[in-house]
């Protein structure tokens, strides 16, 4: 009894530990819409009030620049496992490598090193050019264009599609909606949403099993140089990748290849559409764009990382117990004033930009040299030829409530006289 005693009291006292230094908060993170912006803002005010919060699902969101680096570099205790492992539509739709630490995802990360390297992205330049200024030949004399649809959703995607995992382009409308029902799910009810994005998963692995059968049929030397062909042939540890993780890995491709540069792209765009003086230099100067592009992308990060505590371990000072799940709010650690001065202001100027857009430890995003070179030759070329643009103030647009932040819109528009064709 003494010691059941003994067991409930530390519980006890570890509990009010973290009701003490992770206070709950009502912030709502996932479902529906708000203003442009508007997450920014109530993550700067989470983080002004404390480092840690409890959230109304549950999870503890980090907030502060070093709590999020220490918690993403602490694998050994910080997993990205699902949230529940034994669910079985979690398992279903585990994503490989992500889902996965330890030794085996070394072993991943190796298998894919050379597809994202600087060589391999140096080699799609041409087509970066050339995908950037066909679609803006589709807007330009028009004068305006939503820009999140006529372009963010279809650059990046597009070159990915094609050129890293093999997919078939004319397909893009339907991998652009599946990939929205996935992570951007438009209803505040958590059961829908679930629903929603189970829904879209199916569908992508139901197609992306038809695409590796189809592959499977095709000979070797005729398959292509892409993602999906060359992982077929993989092995780990001298055994072929079970079937079942090939296409974890293909949704895993799909997910994450189709959103963050279109989110990014957004939120830069909107920022030198509404800061004139920031959109002049970069077209007076385009020697400044790999610095723009930078500051951008850690004032206006987009991912919010979640990870399991799969041990008891402590945190700042406060416990963490097995099981706990937790948020790492980057797009609010890279606006932390503790380590960026005046954080919430844009300035291509900044020296130091050690930010966490890309994350941080082992699970690091391996797609950042792409993704770096997809933004910059996104600013060089559209600068070139669309000099001078606004947001269009009669149309109203909304940001998306995700792990994943972005602009479900952006209306612009400039004068047709004003561009170079």
């Amino acid at each position: 009894m003494a010691q059941t005693e003994h067991t409930t009291n530390d519980a006890d006292g570890r509990d009010a530990l973290i009701a003490q230094r992770c206070p709950y908060s009502d912030i709502v993170l996932f479902g529906g819409d708000r203003e442009p912006l508007a997450g920014y803002a109530e993550l700067d005010t989470l983080r002004e009030s404390g480092p840690a919060h409890t959230v109304s699902s549950g999870e503890i969101i980090y907030t502060t620049y070093d709590l999020v680096q220490e918690v993403a570099q602490r694998a050994d205790v910080f997993h990205s496992k699902p949230h529940d492992p034994s669910s079985s539509e979690e398992a279903q739709f585990a994503l490989v490598p992500q889902t996965v630490d330890g030794p085996l995802h070394v072993k991943w990360r190796r298998l894919l090193a050379s597809s994202f390297s600087p060589g391999a992205v140096a080699r799609l330049e041409d087509s970066l050019r050339a995908r950037v200024n066909e679609l803006i030949d589709g807007f330009i004399d028009r004068g305006h264009c939503d820009f999140t649809h006529e372009f963010a959703l279809r650059f990046p995607t597009a070159i990915f599609l094609q050129h890293i995992i093999g997919l078939p382009v004319e397909n893009l409308d339907q991998f652009i909606a599946w990939e929205t029902d996935i992570l951007h799910p438009r209803s505040t009810d958590p059961a829908e949403q679930r629903q929603t994005v189970i829904r879209a998963q199916t569908e992508v692995t139901a197609y992306l099993s038809e695409i590796l059968e189809e592959r499977r049929k095709t000979p070797t030397e005729e398959r292509g140089t892409d993602l999906i062909s060359r992982a077929m042939e993989w092995q780990i540890d001298g055994e072929p990748i079970p079937h079942e993780d090939l296409l974890s890995f293909y949704l895993l491709l799909f997910e994450a290849g189709l959103d963050t540069v279109t989110a990014s792209l957004g939120y830069g765009f909107h920022h030198l559409a509404s800061h004139p003086a920031d959109r002049e230099r970069i077209v007076a100067d385009p020697a400044i764009i790999p610095n723009a592009a930078e500051e951008m992308l850690r004032a206006y990060s987009v991912a919010n990382i979640t990870r399991t505590a799969v041990a008891d371990a402590e945190v700042d000072g406060c416990p963490v117990k097995k099981g706990q799940r937790f948020i790492l709010s980057v797009s609010a650690g890279n606006r932390d004033e503790q380590h960026f001065p005046d954080a919430a202001t844009v300035d291509f100027d900044r020296s130091d930009i050690s930010h966490l857009a890309f994350g941080a430890g082992p699970h690091r995003c391996l797609g950042s040299h792409l993704a770096r070179r997809e933004l910059a030759i996104a600013y060089e070329e559209w600068h070139k030829r669309i000099p001078v643009y606004e947001v269009d103030p009669d149309i109203p647009f909304t940001e998306n409530r995700s792990t994943m932040m972005g602009l479900n819109s952006l209306p612009l528009k400039w004068d047709p006289s004003t561009t170079r064709k």
